[in-house]
């Protein structure tokens, strides 16, 4: 009889070590969940069209989902994206970078913002500047491997690593092929991220 009660404890053990490492080895389930705030701004207009100034604000929100709390070490990766309306070239206006772990006092939630990016266009006879187009989200963990990924577009493994690459203020076109830099010398892009350049990193 001890002999069986030994057996059925020892098995309960195993058992027992066996769940705590399929937990601590079970991969990271996240949700994702970004929202954008707009404003928009008339600053002038005139016979040759109007001239408005769009205010984007970029929100994140990590959630683990399920399972035993995840107490390493993450990364969230924000990157900004907008458009030229005369071009179609893209712009990666904003790059954040953010440092966290889960907790239970935050109920398993990382929330961040960017800063406030001013993009500025005209309309008209003169259709110049440039829009906020998309966001791209990327976690990962503390050896560098991704974890999930979030966008507003559908982008593909090899766009997001491209993205990724290229870092803030590069000018790249539909096929990923850099065209330039966001920057004061570069009249093609500023009037789209006059504010964006200067106060992008202002966020919390």
């Amino acid at each position: 009889m001890k002999s069986a009660i030994k057996s059925v404890l020892s098995v309960a053990v195993m058992a027992s070590v066996a769940t705590a490492s399929a937990q601590t080895t079970f991969p990271l389930r996240v949700t994702i969940d970004v929202n954008t705030t707009r404003d928009t701004q008339e600053i002038g207009s005139g016979g040759s069209g109007s001239a408005v100034v769009n205010n984007v604000r970029v929100n994140v929100s990590i959630r683990q989902k399920g399972g035993q709390l995840y107490t390493d070490p993450l990364t969230a990766e924000l990157y900004v994206i907008g458009r030229q309306i005369h071009t179609g070239y893209y712009g990666i206006v904003d790059v954040i970078k953010k440092d966290f772990t889960f907790s239970k006092e935050q109920d398993r939630t990382f929330e961040f913002s960017s800063g406030n990016y001013a993009l500025g266009r005209t309309d008209g006879n003169i259709n110049v500047g440039g829009v906020y187009e998309t966001f791209l989200v990327v976690l990962v963990d503390s050896e560098g491997k991704t974890v999930d990924t979030r966008s507003g577009r559908s982008i593909g493994e090899q766009g997001i690593a491209l993205i990724r690459e290229m870092g803030p203020l590069t000018l790249f076109d539909r096929d990923g092929n850099v065209v330039g830099k966001v920057d004061e010398k570069n009249t093609a892009f500023k009037a789209a991220v006059p504010a964006a350049v200067s106060s992008g990193n202002s966020g919390p």
